[in-house]
């Protein structure tokens, strides 16, 4: 360990030694202390770190003989308790003369006597020069010899004073050797002086008290744990990270970071404005792992790293981990998981993680694929719950009644199969934390009314117990289907609707976000370990295919293409159903059209009336204009065709009773439904 060194510069020799001694009851010897003394004229340039002057007229004289770099203390003096008993017997009415060598060390004898409570109402100072004191006078010194003549007076000597209990604290903290002033050793010195400032002295025992306490709570803790300032300089560590990094006592306090731990690039953390960073790293040639978190309370601002050994942390990391995958009650993915450059994706990311700040329900709607169970695992992982359970269950694979007793579990002999000793439920196990209900829209009603109270009550009750169990969960949804449409066809609740869509979250489809979709596949095709390439022709294809499986379907097409062996892959290669459909992005109405026969109504005038309004609707809605009966009633008029607008009027209300079109309020106009254009194709 490096030493410290400290200078004390005193008027007698004696004093220094007295001094010097008292510090070393509490530093040892991690202090190397040199004495100086005016009485053995050894007054010389000062190099070390910490003066201890104990002649405050001398400042000027000791600093202009000092190193630049080198702090002067003047200390606080006191003395012990037992030489101090003898004036506490005086005569509070009386004068006492108070002797030192120098009229100002004399009045600052006289100061400390009143401030330690002697109750003595008249203390005349004296010193050498001074007029004769009379006879018969009681004299008090600090353990000087008295240079002025006296006659019968009785001299009680205080000895030496000492130095104050607070001063040894401020000189430990400027030499970075405050760890060592332990409680037992204050205990020890406050029995033995009078303290300056009671206060003081006992907030400092208290202190101390506190941080052996903390002390000991941080070596129960596995992590080693640093405190580093926002100018990367360490200001504590606990034992563990002493042991871990390979450090002596002390040694890292008042250093900056960068000398113990090279590969950590502070700097850059710093003009990041990072709040957490992570990394494995090697220090002393071990692997270790190191957390840094930005931290702002009361007494510090700055980091908190976290250090721990590599197999420590992951022997215990894959203990827990066995545990949670065995339940499947943990989310494995962040934001960061979710490949996206669009601006589509990122709005949506930025809208999921704000929700995720919440605690109410989400809903998340989107097509199948498009990766709803990723976001919300992400929201999980972005919240406040991500330290809980995380508990996924699909309600479409339960058939009616099943799922509830997955969902809030049951008592032993509920129902005939049910497991002995019974079964928690999803809900109790996912408890403090987040379940995701995906395929909602799947949920039978019977289940849903359950569900509706689980929410309003913040309760569950097992099948066939009358026990309640408070529960504390935030619930995500998910769906691929309309909602609102089903809550019409009361095949949803409408009650249970409005209480899971309180965030609502639209996820879209890979179509609509045609940017990312070679960036998402070059990610698949890395996860394989795949090294072909895409001819310009597929690339195309890509951004045009409909994608109607999604995410899913790309990372299917990514795996084929890595089974084909071939360094590009052309156009011929892919599957053929991308193929057939590169000209029609409607590729399921497509296959619906080719195998489904829609019969002819039986209509009220000619069908090719029918076919030729149809037609007209058909191509309106194919180039985004609106069209009503008149615009349709000047196109039959400009080709010969005789129908009056009324005439027109009628066909479209009866297409519209065969759900052929749908005939909008207003000046909407009309435009055709997935069956009318069907019906057009097959009979046109």
């Amino acid at each position: 360990m490096e030493r410290k060194d400290l200078a004390i510069i005193t008027l007698k020799k004696e004093a220094g030694e007295i001094y010097a001694n008292q510090i070393r009851e509490f530093l040892g010897e991690n202090i190397k202390i040199n004495l100086y003394s005016y009485e053995e004229n050894n007054i010389i340039y000062f190099n070390e770190r910490l003066v201890i002057l104990s002649v405050r007229l001398k400042y000027q004289e000791i600093e202009s003989i000092c190193s630049p770099d080198t702090q002067i203390i003047i200390p606080k003096l006191t003395f012990e308790k037992s030489s101090f008993n003898n004036v506490s017997k005086l005569e509070k009415s009386q004068t006492v003369y108070v002797y030192n060598l120098s009229r100002s060390m004399a009045l600052e004898t006289v100061d400390l006597i009143h401030k330690l409570g002697s109750g003595i109402s008249k203390l005349i100072h004296c010193y050498p020069g001074f007029e004769r004191i009379p006879s018969g006078s009681t004299i008090l010194t600090p353990g000087e010899e008295i240079f002025i003549p006296i006659d019968n007076c009785e001299v009680i000597d205080l000895g030496y004073r000492i130095i104050d209990l607070g001063c040894i604290v401020d000189i430990a903290v400027k030499l970075n050797l405050d760890y060592l002033i332990k409680e037992d050793l204050l205990k020890k010195f406050m029995d033995k002086i009078i303290p300056t400032s009671y206060i003081t002295e006992k907030l400092l025992v208290n202190q101390t008290k506190l941080e052996n306490q903390f002390d000991f709570l941080l070596s129960s803790i596995d992590e080693g744990i640093i405190c580093v300032g926002n100018d990367g300089i360490v200001q504590f560590y606990s034992h563990v990270a002493k042991d871990i990094l390979g450090l002596n006592e002390n040694e890292m306090i008042g250093k900056h970071i960068e000398e113990y731990i090279k590969t950590c690039n502070f700097n850059n953390i710093i003009n990041s404005e990072t709040t957490h960073f992570q990394r494995l790293t090697k220090v002393n040639n071990i692997d270790i792992n190191l957390e840094i978190k930005y931290t702002n309370i009361n007494l510090f601002t700055g980091y908190i790293m976290k250090v721990t050994k590599f197999y420590q942390a992951e022997k215990k990391q894959a203990k827990l981990r066995s545990q949670l995958i065995n339940s499947g009650n943990i989310s494995k993915y962040t934001f960061d998981d979710i490949i996206g450059e669009s601006e589509n994706i990122q709005n949506t990311k930025k809208i999921a993680f704000k929700m995720a700040q919440s605690n109410s329900s989400i809903l998340i709607m989107g097509e199948s694929g498009t990766g709803k169970e990723l976001f919300a695992q992400s929201i999980h992982g972005s919240s406040s719950r991500n330290n809980g359970p995380f508990v996924a269950v699909n309600c479409s694979t339960f058939q009616d009644g099943l799922l509830q007793s997955e969902l809030f579990g049951y008592e032993e002999g509920a129902f005939t199969g049910a497991k002995k000793g019974g079964k928690i439920g999803l809900f109790e196990l996912a408890n403090n934390g987040t379940i995701f209900l995906d395929e909602i829209g799947e949920m039978d009603l019977s289940s849903q009314a359950t569900l509706l109270r689980v929410i309003q009550e913040k309760q569950i009750r097992r099948i066939g117990s009358d026990k309640v169990i408070d529960v504390d969960i935030r619930i995500i949804a998910a769906t691929n289907r309309d909602l609102k449409k089903l809550v019409c066809e009361n095949k949803f609740r409408k009650d249970l609707f409005y209480r899971l869509n309180v965030l609502p979250l639209k996820i879209s489809p890979l179509r609509e976000r045609s940017e990312d979709i070679l960036l998402i596949f070059n990610s698949f095709k890395n996860n394989l370990d795949a090294n072909f390439k895409l001819s310009d022709e597929v690339m195309n294809i890509f951004k045009s295919y409909n994608w109607e499986g999604n995410i899913r379907e790309l990372r299917n097409i990514a795996e084929y293409c890595s089974y084909l062996g071939k360094n590009i892959i052309e156009e011929s290669d892919l599957p053929e159903y991308i193929v057939e459909s590169i000209d029609s992005k409607e590729e399921c109405k497509q296959l619906l059209m080719k195998n489904t026969q829609i019969e002819i109504p039986k209509f009220k005038r000619s069908i090719n009336d029918y076919i030729f309004v149809l037609d007209k609707v058909n191509k309106a809605y194919t180039n985004k204009e609106r069209i009503g009966r008149r615009k349709i009633y000047e196109v039959a008029v400009s080709e010969g065709r005789f129908l009056t607008e009324q005439q027109i009027r009628s066909i479209l209300l009866e297409l519209q009773d065969y759900e052929l079109i749908k005939v909008l309020s207003g000046r909407g106009g009309s435009i055709i439904t997935d069956k009318g254009v069907y019906f057009l194709e097959q009979n046109k």
